[in-house]
């Protein structure tokens, strides 16, 4: 009996090592997903490569996929289209003897193929069974320009029948035409971006000296595609990876939000189901859901070593059901990836989602998150079902996991309201009673001194020396030109006081940035916040502007000494310390309705405490009030110079120590 059981265990392990599943059937690269902070995190296997395969064709630079499932490729190398069964296998050819280099394809409902074709500079249709029906060149209508060029690339056609082609050069955006070839506009251009060197130059510089320059001219679009509303989405090559992949109203305005791109995209698919997928120059496959979610990022570039499911010179990509197949134009050959169980479970989740059934969405989100914890768009999908229900305490939670701040503040407008609705009486009823408590104190101490203990302990406290520099805080609010001569004096403040205060503005950065509520903190996650690093830039402006302005008023006649500018500038300090973190507490309470009071009441601390040290300078120095305006824009210079100094020997002294460290190296190895 032992003798069996160990053969059955031996069986067992050799089947196991015998299993195609344990003999790298891993894919060649890793899959990405937007996580917390908007940052990509390693996720499980979204898709696997299956198949690779080498086609007959020399140079490929577009691929397209009908509803079927059939594939038409644009075989450039040997001028014509090709038709690829279910195997593969040229079933079909199109355009031979009339087509150059083609290098866009478009095959639409009735089986019509539309073709740009590169290589003659016309866009050529075809009929199903092969038959020229249309081929037309350059439009010839004034509006198109006279000076544009037409070279077309690309190919796609809305279902009214327009034609919107990707001109090489065309930096108008895609030229549109009908079935006959006239010209309809440009549809879909990329902005220009302009730098601020580009602003100062056309600021300084005449006409002739801007014409020795580059023109600051938009992009031109590198590929579209359609989705089954006719709406045109277009990616660009050499622009921001933020705003790579553009999606157009029938108006031509962008609705696709700012996601993580690339700046080398080759092709981009929307299928059916809400998924937009885009492949780029470096064989990374970029897929969201139709609303600009980024869902994965994974691929990988073929570095000469043949490994299935990486590529090398991708032009085209196509989806159909669960497969994504990827035309390679240096490999003449398609290579075929299946979506895993984890994203089928996402895609299911998106395409409910997408259409607006959040409840029905949820369950397939709750798996998704029980396969990867830090899924962002699970997390948004999930508060957005629980909003939908009227759980607005479960939708608050989800939201601030999924770092959606418009979501939480109309969460929590709403949770605000139920709560005032139901305690604003007893609030009411409460602060009456508190009024009708404070005035019956105040007759009893009017009639027996009721208070009488406590006021004898406040004025034996105010003797204090910080009780009374404290106290002078609140004088110094109401008459701050005043309180600088005092302090100039010496009659009031301290530097054991202004060290004090420096600790405190200190402690209300830092507790601020974990007390402000979720929809006003620039940090969504409170672990991300890095308390040392904040401390420490808190000390060092503080240090600077007091030894800048030092530095600075003692070459410009200013009378303050060292003390007075340190223990002025605590003062000055006082307003941010006072009410910063009060607001930071109430900001809490607040929605995004609420914005303006925010913002408001922050920059109205900040503007403050700025005019606290405007006078500080003047009244600590002696100045006038341009002699004040002076003295502040040098102490700023000198304090940036300060800084650009620090750096710069930071950066010697690192490369000395580099030098000193790799010569000891050296001498250990030669010893």
């Amino acid at each position: 009996m032992r003798c069996f059981r160990v053969a059955l265990y031996l069986l067992i392990l050799l089947s196991v090592l015998a299993s195609p599943v344990a003999a790298g059937s891993r894919p060649p690269y890793t899959t990405w997903a937007l996580g917390p902070g908007g940052r990509l995190y390693l996720t499980q296997d979204a898709y696997v490569p299956v198949a690779e395969i080498d086609l007959p064709l020399s140079g490929p630079e577009d691929l397209f996929i009908t509803s079927e499932g059939v594939l038409y490729v644009a075989d450039a190398g040997n001028g014509r289209v090709v038709q690829l069964g279910k195997d593969f296998t040229i079933t079909a050819t199109y355009g031979e003897g009339i087509l150059t280099s083609p290098t866009g394809i478009f095959v639409d409902e009735e089986g019509t193929i539309y073709v740009a074709d590169a290589g003659s500079k016309t866009v050529v249709i075809l009929n199903r069974d092969g038959s020229l029906e249309a081929q037309f060149g350059r439009p010839t209508n004034p509006l198109f320009g006279r000076d544009n060029p037409f070279l077309p690339r690309k190919i796609a056609v809305d279902a009214r029948g327009n034609l919107y082609v990707v001109s090489e050069g065309s930096t108008n955006g895609l030229v549109m035409l009908s079935r006959k070839g006239d010209f309809m506009g440009y549809f879909g251009a990329n902005p220009a971006v302009m730098s601020l060197q580009m602003m100062l130059q056309r600021i300084f510089l005449t006409r002739e000296q801007l014409a020795q320059f580059i023109r600051n001219e938009a992009a031109s679009p590198s590929n579209l595609a359609i989705d089954s509303e006719s709406m045109v989405f277009t990616v660009t090559a050499g622009t921001a990876r933020q705003r790579s992949i553009r999606r157009f109203t029938v108006a031509g305005r962008n609705i696709f939000p700012e996601v993580h791109g690339s700046t080398s995209f080759r092709d981009i698919h929307v299928s059916d189901g809400g998924l937009v997928t885009a492949v780029d120059a470096e064989g990374q496959i970029y897929e969201y859901a139709l609303k600009g979610m980024l869902l994965f990022v994974f691929g990988g570039k073929d570095q000469a070593d043949q490994r299935l499911g990486t590529l090398r010179n991708p032009t085209g990509i196509a989806r159909h059901g669960d497969r994504l197949y990827v035309l390679d134009k240096d490999k003449n050959g398609l290579v075929v990836y299946q979506s895993t169980r984890f994203a089928r479970l996402v895609h299911e989740g998106v395409r409910r989602y997408v259409e607006g059934f959040y409840t029905q969405a949820q369950p397939y989100f709750e798996e998704v998150l029980q396969y990867n914890g830090s899924f962002i768009m699970a997390y948004q999908a999930i508060a957005d079902a629980y909003f939908k229900e009227g759980d607005y305490v479960r939708a608050l939670r989800y939201y601030r996991y999924a770092e959606d701040r418009r979501g939480y503040s109309e969460a929590f407008w709403e949770l605000r309201n139920a709560v005032l609705q139901r305690y604003l009486t007893s609030a009411l009823l409460l602060f009456l009673s508190l009024t009708v408590a404070r005035s019956a104190v105040r007759r009893l101490d009017r009639r027996r001194g009721l208070l009488e203990p406590v006021r004898r302990w406040w004025s034996a406290a105010q003797r204090s020396r910080l009780v009374a520099d404290f106290l002078f805080l609140f004088r110094f609010i109401r008459h701050p030109a005043d309180s600088f001569y005092y302090i100039k004096e010496k009659e009031r403040g301290s530097l054991r006081f202004a060290l004090l205060l420096y600790f405190w503005v200190v402690v209300v950065r830092v507790a601020s940035l974990y007390l402000t509520g979720f929809v006003f903190n620039p940090y969504a996650d409170p672990s991300r916040i890095r308390a040392e690093v904040e401390v420490i830039y808190v000390l060092a402006l503080i240090l600077l502007w007091n030894s800048a302005n030092y530095l600075v008023s003692t070459i410009s006649d200013g009378e303050g000494r060292l003390r007075d500018v340190i223990i002025g500038s605590a003062y000055a300090l006082f307003p941010y310390a006072l009410f910063a973190l009060p607001l930071a507490l109430l900001s809490n309470l607040m929605s995004l309705n609420e914005i303006f009071l925010y913002t408001f009441s922050r920059n109205l601390i900040l503007a403050w405490t700025a005019l606290m040290l405007f006078v500080m300078v003047r009244e600590i120095h002696n100045y006038s009030f341009s002699e004040t305006f002076r003295n502040v824009l040098k102490t700023l210079f000198t304090m940036a110079v300060m800084v650009l100094t620090a750096y710069i020997l930071y950066v010697l002294f690192y490369q000395l120590f580099d030098f000193v460290t790799a010569l000891f190296r050296e001498l250990q190895l030669r010893s």
